[in-house]
């Protein structure tokens, strides 16, 4: 296994944003600060979380830079929380995990569905992550990764995301969306990072990404039971398998290019790059935009606004059929 793709696995854009973002809670805390939470008991409120660990995600994503701590009441002292522009600009993952959800989740609740427009009155907004051409989305394949001009390092793990994240629960005791479940566990989206780099047997995944046979088994087995890997055999005597992206599992592509932009555009400093994509077709490098198909144009968060994708009518039908 060549050492630089090992290097370029763990130490990426991706891999730095899913240090700061990438473990269940946070990215629960995130979607409902998305969607207006700003008071602690907002977020109690809307999410199955003990007052501890709120308090002490709330305090690493303002240590962070994330969320801006503000008072609004003195007596007693009172604070909210409040997107900062770094925070804001996860609005490009927060969307691909809403669309993919959509999409391509058994989970997903298809009377919830939403489509976005222009808060302008000029029309649909489609999002894509889009390269080279603003209006196509880059698909798996139209780029490549190759060590960028300070390749470094992997950054240290965090002991927290080594251990097994128990999916968290909605309020409700319904299981949370599935996109938030497999990028909310460190080793399941290194093992999903490796995938899109191309690796596909596990004596492979072990060298890549010094994992333990028995993590490895079950993030494989998870991935495997949720549709997003398929087991194909390579090997009949002895029997070996390898694991390949499904269309579900490479679905998930435009969710990872929004965390590579992200991590670029903040967590690595300008022109250093530990990891870069290069275009298949012209060889220039390519950095990820959030954009709309429509138009091409860069999307401005603050100039959508969600709206059910189904009318009323239909979506009580479709929550009675549920």
């Amino acid at each position: 296994m060549d050492s630089r793709l090992k290097q370029m696995i763990q130490n990426n854009p991706v891999s730095h944003a899913m240090d700061v973002v990438g473990e269940a809670w946070t990215m629960l805390i995130l979607r409902e600060a998305f969607r207006g939470a700003r008071r602690f008991d907002d977020w109690l409120e809307r999410l199955a979380i003990a007052r501890s660990v709120l308090a002490r995600r709330l305090k690493t994503l303002t240590d962070a830079g994330l969320l801006e701590r503000r008072p609004y009441q003195q007596r007693p002292e009172r604070f909210e929380y409040v997107l900062t522009a770094m925070g804001r600009d996860l609005y490009g993952v927060a969307i691909m995990l809403i669309l993919w959800e959509q999409d391509w989740s058994p989970r997903s609740d298809p009377a919830r569905a939403i489509r976005l427009l222009a808060r302008d009155g000029s029309g649909p907004i489609e999002p894509i992550m889009a390269g080279e051409d603003p209006k196509t989305p880059i698909r798996p394949g139209d780029v490549l990764p190759r060590p960028g001009p300070v390749p470094g390092k992997a950054p240290a793990l965090k002991e927290m995301r080594r251990r097994k994240v128990q999916p968290a629960m909605r309020a409700s005791g319904k299981p949370i969306e599935l996109g938030i479940e497999l990028f909310g566990d460190y080793w399941t989206n290194l093992v999903l990072a490796a995938c899109f780099y191309r690796v596909r047997r596990y004596d492979d995944f072990l060298k890549t990404l010094d994992v333990s046979t028995s993590v490895l088994a079950d993030r494989l087995e998870g991935l495997v039971s949720h549709g997003i890997l398929a087991r194909k055999r390579y090997h009949a005597r002895p029997e070996r398998f390898e694991y390949v992206l499904t269309e579900r599992g490479r679905a998930l592509y435009p969710t990872v290019l929004a965390f590579f932009a992200w991590g670029a555009r903040w967590l690595c400093e300008p022109g250093k790059l530990p990891v870069e994509l290069v275009s298949q077709a012209t060889g220039q490098t390519v950095l990820p935009v959030l954009r709309n198909a429509v138009t091409g144009e860069e999307i401005d968060p603050r100039s959508v606004r969600p709206v059910p994708a189904h009318s009323a009518s239909q979506r009580a039908a479709m929550s009675a059929a549920q």
